[in-house]
């Protein structure tokens, strides 16, 4: 008998692979760094045409190539933005959960959800890893009968042992 293990499927938000490649904030970068390569394997990677979007519109060309090259490197699968997201998204900012400033941070959530991901990965503490947001997101999920998502930054997905934030 074959024993498989089933991989949890995790979304990251362009805020992980992005902070592979920024300078600016080190400890952040080499816990990114130190989680693709050991780390990832152990999940099942995605990521959005959002994600893809954001990343389209940095300015910075070598880190743009970088991120794209980081993410096909580790076999991230693209999920589509579809209308069901769209309208779970209007749903976490209607609510509260998601500043009406930030659509995308929504859109990541949503997606996250709609597809029955198990967890997503952020380096954004101000508007998805934070406590009210967390809660209301759970909230609507179980009131509109999608899971709860884990949300957290890379820390809680076996980063933590690389540095602390």
């Amino acid at each position: 008998m074959i024993k498989t293990s089933i991989k949890t499927k995790l979304y990251l938000d362009t805020s992980i692979p992005s902070a592979y490649f920024d300078y600016s904030k080190p400890l952040r970068q080499l816990v990114s760094q130190k989680w693709f390569e050991n780390e990832a394997l152990n999940f099942e990677l995605y990521i959005s045409v959002v994600t893809i979007e954001e990343v389209e519109r940095m300015v910075n060309i070598k880190k743009k190539t970088n991120i794209k090259e980081l993410l096909l490197d580790n076999n991230v699968k693209i999920l589509k933005l579809t209308s069901e997201a769209i309208k779970l998204a209007d749903q976490y900012v209607k609510e509260g959960a998601i500043p009406q400033s930030e659509p995308a941070d929504a859109y990541h959530i949503a997606i996250a959800s709609t597809y029955g991901i198990d967890a997503l990965a952020s380096w954004n503490f101000k508007h998805i890893v934070s406590i009210n947001p967390i809660k209301k997101i759970h909230e609507i999920n179980k009131r509109l009968n999608y899971q709860v998502i884990e949300i957290g930054s890379l820390e809680l997905f076996g980063g933590a042992k690389y540095g602390s934030l």
